[in-house]
């Protein structure tokens, strides 16, 4: 993905000023005080955001031929999921915080075809396609900031082990810019934004009844789709906060075509 490489590339770019309690570099923050160096935590992350098709085939036997769907642009896709997932992190160095998770997924999307002008049977006008599964993946926190300022960029790379009725399958690459300030010194507020690159794939058979009309038994019906996000970028904003040496909460909501939530509580330690 192009993300992955843009991150890569800041990481190596970025300057090296930040506060955090690293492993390696302590120097680096001056007198500054600075947070634990290790965390655990729990992170809460529900989204809901249109998709786009980028292809979309069906496999009726013989018998039963299905119309081509040519206006593909009249599909409308939403997908929504809820995430929880135990967190896992360190301060490697003064501006550079690495971070693991591994948690539980459930997603459903919708596919409508109903105004697409193609003479569908019922069970294909909508295709509403539930999962969950194990979700895990890592990434990197880089930081710089001031006496009253801060700005970071997080990069979370996700993958996912997923059942349900189809076999599906959802990765993606997410980059989170932020740029805030604090008040008071143990409370900061931002504004930032999410960069998602998602890439989501169902495929599997609906077995189509047609009633007293049909064969007497359903008809095996083969389909797949392959979906990414319609919007790369939306808005959001957030708060963190320390109530002790050991223990800090975030929360953050993202408003535009796409909406997010999320909630993290972590536990930080020497």
């Amino acid at each position: 993905m192009k993300i992955k490489n843009i991150l890569l590339l800041l990481i190596l770019v970025l300057p090296v000023f930040a506060q955090a309690d690293p492993l390696f570099g302590k120097a680096m923050a001056g007198d500054r005080k600075l947070p634990r160096a290790f965390g655990i935590g729990i992170d809460y992350f529900s989204m809901d955001q249109p998709y786009q098709i980028d292809s979309l085939s069906f496999s009726p036997p013989p018998t039963f031929p299905l119309p081509p769907i040519t206006n593909v642009l009249a599909i409308v896709v939403d997908s929504e999921i809820e995430n929880v997932d135990l967190k896992v992190d360190v301060w490697l160095l003064p501006f550079l915080n690495v971070f693991g998770i591994y948690g539980r997924i459930d997603g459903r999307t919708t596919v409508d075809l109903s105004n697409t002008g193609v003479l569908l049977p019922p069970d294909f006008q909508r295709l509403n396609i539930a999962y969950d599964g194990d979700v895990y993946g890592g990434g990197v926190v880089l930081a710089v900031g001031g006496d009253r300022w801060f700005a970071s960029l997080t990069g979370t790379f996700s993958d996912t082990s997923l059942s349900g009725a189809f076999q599906s399958s959802v990765e993606a690459t997410t980059i989170q810019p932020r740029l805030g300030f604090r008040v008071p010194e143990n409370t900061e507020i931002w504004i930032g934004g999410y960069f998602i690159d998602a890439e989501e794939s169902h495929s599997g058979t609906i077995n189509l009844d047609l009633g007293p009309f049909g064969p007497g038994t359903p008809i095996p019906i083969d389909f797949a789709v392959d979906l990414s996000q319609q919007e790369d970028f939306n808005f959001s904003y957030g708060l963190h906060t320390m109530f002790s040496d050991s223990w800090e909460a975030t929360m953050e909501v993202g408003r535009g075509d796409r909406n997010t939530a999320l909630a993290n509580l972590t536990y930080r330690f020497e």
